[in-house]
């Protein structure tokens, strides 16, 4: 604060004898002590309040450019949600016409509406006769032509068979 040094300090205190006098300079010292400490506090806490209010400044700051960022961080998402909204809305249209389109044929259901009950046990039955008659997978001349089991084997299956035929080719040799 002050550039003060000893030879200073020392010609501050002679003069400070001889004006004041030997019998009440400790005591004007010991208050210019206590009102030098008081100055100091009130200093530092000058400082600190100095230092708070810069920060308090940054922050502000920093909060005000982040809300800045975010809300132009959301308008793209407000635009796609309402070229989202649009879309949705075409769509809507869209299935509305072909929904028309399939009542002036006659022909074709609308996919909305659930089956009757008569017809959803034709559909079973139908599917139950397909899967009977082996129509899901190939037919069962291609799979012998081509050396594969016609039928669904386990893993337990499989390794059986693998160790019974082991097993007998070591008792023919």
């Amino acid at each position: 604060m002050l550039d003060l040094g000893l030879t200073k300090l020392a010609l501050i205190g002679g003069v400070a004898l001889i004006v004041i006098g030997p019998e009440r300079l400790p005591t004007v010292a010991r208050v210019a002590g206590r009102l030098y400490g008081k100055l100091q506090g009130y200093l530092s806490l000058l400082k600190t309040e100095v230092n708070q209010q810069m920060l308090a400044e940054q922050l502000k700051e920093q909060m005000q450019q982040q809300s800045k960022d975010i809300s132009d961080a959301l308008n793209p998402i407000e635009e796609l949600r309402s070229v989202a909204d649009d879309i949705a809305e075409a769509e809507r249209d869209f299935s509305r016409e072909i929904a028309a389109a399939n009542r002036s044929f006659g022909t074709i259901n609308d996919p909305d509406t659930p089956l009757s009950s008569d017809a959803l046990r034709r559909k079973q039955r139908r599917f139950q006769q397909k899967k009977r008659r082996g129509m899901s997978g190939p037919p069962v001349w291609f799979q012998r032509s081509q050396q594969r089991s016609t039928r669904l084997i386990s893993m337990a299956g499989r390794q059986a068979r693998r160790h019974t035929a082991r097993f007998s080719l070591e008792n023919k040799g």
